[in-house]
């Protein structure tokens, strides 16, 4: 009976569970991983005629994508591990703009559709001849869902809710992250209109050029910004600025308002410059600061809060602390 009571307790933790923190960011992921290679079948449509289809499903998290490969089945190929097949089509399917997977165990088919049956699928097929493309695959089009054949859905007790259910987890804890992005690049835009309406007392050693606003990476764990200043030359210097978001652990003011990480040197910064013989030239430093570009506006406390509160919502322990106009 207790063990029953256990089982029942577990399984009603897992149904209302969520993703609150970097930690468990990376259990979902790798639970995706392990869903993802479990649900497709290798090779299939093989009989006395025709060869039939091989087939490879993977998840990608650095670059949060699922991989869909596909080549016509050759008993050649028995044995040998997924890298060393020559692909004739790979689908790269973007996580995030994944609306749902739909099961069809009459068909066994996992059906992917993505958001607003936008063709947010890039689908790559292996060039006839390197020397023709100039690399292994080109672009052969775009779609908006992907059919894959799935012995597996008999086999593994409610498959395809099982992917929906993590995939979308990770797409809430990836709003959330993008909630934290959008509001500084609303906070950038007011920052480069006060450029413009107050040109005349806004800092010169300040000003900037926006090059790329607030983004992050493709595996959603950097947070990075790029700007374009003047040096003593007059010469374009171009700032890029990366952190890692699970290091940062203060929101700061000084003149800017910075955010710092939980130890030294977690800043990648790269600084591209024009060299006296008019050639570009990219230094790498680290730092500590991480600097958001918000000069302008004085006794803006409440600013610091938000940040500190959106970086919170992902389960980041971040404090406001000291705050100097």
């Amino acid at each position: 009976m207790k063990t029953l009571l256990l089982l029942f307790l577990l399984i009603g933790n897992m149904a209302y569970s969520q993703i609150n923190n970097f930690e468990d960011e990376s259990q979902y992921l790798h639970a995706l991983q392990e869903l993802a290679a479990q649900s497709f079948t290798d090779h299939y449509g093989e009989n006395d005629w025709d060869g039939g289809w091989r087939q490879h499903l993977e998840f990608d998290a650095m670059s949060m994508n699922l991989v869909f490969y596909k080549k016509p089945y050759h008993k050649a190929d028995s044995g040998k591990i997924p890298t060393d097949i020559k692909w004739l089509t790979k689908s790269v399917i973007p996580l995030y703009e994944i609306d749902t997977l739909i099961g069809d165990n009459k068909k066994n088919t996992i059906t992917i559709k993505m958001k607003g049956g936008k063709n947010s699928i890039q689908v790559y097929a292996l060039a006839p001849d390197p020397q023709w493309s100039g690399k292994e695959y080109y672009e052969a089009g775009k779609e908006n869902e992907k059919i894959i054949q799935s012995d597996k859905l008999l086999k593994i007790r409610n498959l395809a809710k099982r992917l929906n259910w993590h995939i979308s987890q990770l797409q809430k804890f990836y709003s959330k992250k993008m909630d934290l992005v959008n509001y500084l690049n609303e906070k950038l835009k007011q920052e480069v209109a006060y450029q413009i309406k107050d040109s005349l007392n806004y800092r010169s050693d300040k000003k900037f050029k926006l090059i790329q606003e607030f983004q992050l990476d493709n595996s959603a764990q950097w947070l990075s910004v790029v700007v374009e200043r003047r040096n003593i030359y007059d010469k374009p210097i171009t700032e890029k600025q990366s952190v890692r978001l699970k290091d940062i652990t203060e929101v700061i003011k000084d003149i800017s308002i910075i955010i710092k990480t939980n130890e030294e040197n977690k800043v990648m910064k790269t600084s591209t410059v024009i060299s006296y013989k008019e050639k570009k030239q990219a230094i790498e430093t680290v730092d500590t600061y991480f600097f958001l570009q918000f000069w302008h506006e004085k006794n803006n406390e409440h600013v610091g809060d938000e940040i500190v509160n959106l970086l919170k919502q992902i389960g980041q322990n971040v404090q406001r602390k000291d705050w100097h106009d």
